[in-house]
């Protein structure tokens, strides 16, 4: 009976094929349109559900081929033996791409919601299929979303290092340097500046400490300490170069950026005109 039954089925194989197809990809737009209506802003979580349900949606096309016309799909690579060598050159890329995505899944280099660097690429990992990985782009400046998105092709992870930064989304150790005239600098400015910028950070300093504690233990790193620091220099024109560095949250680097340069130059006015009474 079930013979006879599966022989039925394989004499409609071309009718089961297009059922099965449309009913994966039917089935794949209803759960991605339900998710996508539940949430204006899509979280980590969501977007990897899509991402699965995608990827097996591919596997159940794939598969229900490979079943019912795999003896017609053998004679057919039987049939372009003669042309296989061809084949496999133009399809490089896309073999590459499938060769890349199983690394990928393999090694777990990353997951979707991720912070990644590859090349002269970096952003957060929204999408992740067969052929493409997708980011959202992060503007290294400041640590904020340039609202672009790139789509690498899968070949990239096997040809390039692939950077993690998912530990660094929270927090970054963030530097900038000022240039100003070599004047009378005194010899307490590294004090000065350091209580001020303390001062400035001391609304998340104790958590800046105690995640860079479990970065050093997760990584088995030493990390510089998450205290603020403050170094000096010269460059060739003899300027003096101060370097302020902080490890301070990641959203906050461009408004510390700020706050950091007005208590400098804040404090250098200040000082300057210590100088010049003093002088006078």
């Amino acid at each position: 009976m079930s013979y006879t039954l599966l022989q039925h089925l394989l004499s409609h194989r071309a009718t089961l094929t297009v059922a099965v197809i449309l009913c994966a990809v039917l089935l794949r737009g209803l759960i991605i349109r339900r998710i996508r209506r539940t949430s204006t802003i899509l979280t980590s979580s969501e977007r990897r559900t899509m991402s699965t349900v995608h990827v097996t949606t591919v596997t159940v096309i794939i598969v229900t081929i490979l079943v019912l016309w795999l003896s017609q799909i053998q004679e057919f690579i039987l049939s372009i033996t003669a042309i296989a060598v061809a084949i496999v050159i133009a399809t490089k890329e896309l073999s590459l791409c499938l060769l890349g995505a199983f690394v990928i899944r393999t090694s777990r280099a990353f997951s979707i919601g991720d912070w990644i660097a590859i090349g002269t690429h970096v952003g957060e990992v929204i999408e992740r299929n067969f052929m493409t990985t997708t980011i959202q782009e992060i503007e290294l400046g400041n640590y904020t979303y340039t609202g672009r998105t790139a789509v690498l092709p899968n070949s990239l992870f096997l040809a390039n290092t692939v950077i993690n930064q998912n530990f660094l989304r929270r927090y970054q150790f963030h530097s900038f340097s000022i240039t100003v005239e070599p004047g009378d600098f005194p010899i307490d400015a590294e004090n000065q500046l350091v209580m001020q910028i303390e001062a400035l950070t001391a609304h998340f300093i104790e958590t800046a400490q105690r995640y860079n504690t479990m970065l050093e233990q997760r990584t088995g790193i030493d990390i510089p300490d998450a205290r603020p620091a403050v170094e000096f220099s010269t460059n060739e024109a003899a300027m003096i170069v101060t370097t302020l560095s902080v490890f301070c949250p990641t959203e906050e680097i461009a408004a510390l950026d700020k706050a950091m340069m007005k208590e400098f130059f804040d404090w250098y006015r200040r000082n300057r005109k210590q100088q010049l009474s003093n002088d006078g």
